[in-house]
């Protein structure tokens, strides 16, 4: 569930303009962003890996603007919950 809403967040907010700006290759692009869910359900720790700084800033930016989630549990315990995210759009 939360995967969905993730991928629809990352969808609507992210400013694929910031792309078609700096005059990429054209065609598939992909940014790899890994980030966690604390115990509280705050999203800490973003990383991101892309082809252009510009789209690492812009993927960062979007990711630390998800909502705060319900964290994470495991065997009756809240714990933190690493993601990995990738963003996939063509130019």
């Amino acid at each position: 569930m939360y995967v969905k809403k993730i991928g629809e967040h990352v969808a609507e907010k992210f400013n694929i303009s910031i792309a078609k700006k700096l005059k990429l290759e054209p065609g598939p692009q992909r940014i790899n962003v890994q980030f966690k869910i604390n115990k509280k359900g705050e999203v800490v720790n973003v990383l991101a890996k892309a082809s252009h700084p510009k789209l690492e800033k812009e993927a960062i930016r979007v990711v630390k603007s998800l909502p705060t989630m319900e964290p994470g549990m495991q065997k009756g315990k809240v714990v933190n919950v690493l993601y990995a995210l990738p963003i996939l759009f063509k130019i």
